[in-house]
């Protein structure tokens, strides 16, 4: 269970300074339903949840196979959790993950780059 960011009494939402122009797009949406639910009645509760990415939404992300994905889950390479018998990998992890795969790929290209720019031969 999620515990609330913010809970926002219909009173305590006032639009008379409310500018959606120099918002975003999302939280212009954001706004207009707080605005919206507000001028109901309704009692608006923001809450926030980690976001979990399947093996196979992993593996699209990554481009990669989803048995790549599971695999380097077997190995420990990569950190899930299991929710019944599914693996879920916390977003935290994939971008950890995402970002030392990016290094170690860096790492074995950048002798033969730095040779390709600065080799006199």
């Amino acid at each position: 269970m999620t515990s609330p960011l913010m809970t926002l009494d219909p009173d305590e939402v006032y639009d008379d300074q409310f500018n959606a122009a120099t918002l975003p797009a999302w939280l212009q949406t954001l706004a207009n339903r707080i605005c919206q639910a507000a001028a109901s009645g309704q009692t608006v509760t923001l809450s926030a949840e980690e976001l979990m990415l399947s093996p196979q939404q992993m593996a699209q992300r990554l481009n990669m196979s989803r048995t790549t994905v599971l695999r380097k889950i077997a190995t420990g390479e990569i950190n899930a959790v299991k929710v019944g018998n599914r693996h879920r990998i916390p977003y935290a992890e994939f971008t950890r993950f995402r970002e030392a795969r990016w290094d170690q790929m860096m790492s074995l290209v950048t002798p033969d780059i730095e040779a390709e720019l600065f080799d006199e031969d």
